[in-house]
């Protein structure tokens, strides 16, 4: 989850991980009470970044039985 963290999360994690293939990243913004999926990763980061607010339900790509509500995280 990120909170002070969100810019290095972005900007150096989120990039890494892309280069490493990681097919699917979440990332938790806490201040803005949104979930950030990142998905086809590419060695110049990844091509897709949908954001996801409450009511917008959120199902993994690698496991399809995990679905959330981002306003499950921020009760």
């Amino acid at each position: 989850m990120a909170d002070t963290s969100l810019t290095y999360d972005r900007t150096v994690k989120v990039p890494l991980n892309a280069r490493h293939g990681i097919p699917e990243v979440w990332l938790i913004d806490l201040p803005g009470e949104t979930v950030e999926v990142y998905r086809e990763p590419s060695p110049d980061g990844y091509r897709h970044l949908r954001r996801y607010g409450p009511g917008q339900r959120i199902q993994s790509l690698r496991v399809p039985e995990v679905e959330l509500d981002p306003v499950e995280l921020f009760r």
